[in-house]
């Protein structure tokens, strides 16, 4: 393996999507479980509930294209985590159990193919806070990645909530960083017109969730969590006058 230079350009927000899904073996009916469903040349829909989500590219999947991309793009090293629609907190736990151990084996094989070029950032089922702990400890301990990927929010309810805190004490016990990214922000349905939800709700998504760990007191609480913020903590810079 060709050692990491000590200077490298890193991306840390890049995502993976698998080139398939499990075929879903749960008992639960009308479960917006994914599958993938060929579109044109190297792309595939991300459905769900019969529905397009997304179109991506092989690059979602494919070690050689992403690092095709990477070259061309001068990336040295890229943190690989689930495309954030995949984090299946709205499932029943014993489903997104099964999905975010899926998706950590996902990266784990992408990352095995290019270990100098790629590190992983796992998924976790923080609906419960119990079973997050168990697959942040497989995904540290077994599959050695760098830390996981978490949303701005669970089902509603801030990341900087105290009932997380079990948690991101657990991720500073393993040495985990942890990526926070935006995800289903709750203003969307105020908006006028036509334009990407990321312009607008997502930089207030993630300031929110930033704030959180500020006004929850987890941040103080925990001063060696190292954590990194989408879309460059949105918002949060305008108003972290206000919170200090």
């Amino acid at each position: 393996m060709t050692p990491r230079p000590m200077h490298c350009r890193c991306d840390i927000h890049t995502h993976v999507v698998p080139a398939e899904f499990p075929r879903y073996l749960g008992s639960h009916a009308s479960i917006p479980w994914p599958s993938m469903a060929e579109a044109h040349a190297c792309h595939k829909h991300v459905m769900i509930q019969g529905k397009v989500y997304r179109t991506v590219n092989d690059g979602c999947w494919s070690a050689s294209r992403r690092i095709e991309d990477m070259n061309e793009m001068g990336i040295d090293l890229q943190a690989l985590s689930p495309m954030p629609e995949l984090l299946s907190y709205w499932l029943p736990l014993d489903d997104a159990k099964v999905m975010v151990r899926y998706l950590n084996d996902q990266i784990a094989e992408l990352v095995t193919q290019a270990p100098e070029r790629f590190v992983g950032l796992g998924a976790v089922p923080l609906q419960d806070v119990d079973a997050a702990i168990a697959e942040l400890e497989y995904v540290m301990k077994t599959l050695k990645f760098s830390g996981v990927e978490v949303a701005s929010h669970v089902n509603g309810t801030s990341i900087g909530h105290p009932r997380f805190q079990p948690f991101f004490a657990a991720a500073v016990e393993m040495g985990a960083a942890v990526f926070v990214h935006a995800l289903r922000p709750d203003d969307k349905g105020r908006i006028v017109g036509k334009f990407p939800e990321q312009a607008v709700c997502f930089p207030n998504d993630i300031a929110m969730a930033a704030a959180s760990m500020i006004t929850g007191g987890t941040g103080s609480m925990f001063p060696e969590l190292r954590m990194a913020f989408s879309h460059g903590a949105g918002s949060l810079p305008v108003l972290l006058p206000r919170l200090i």
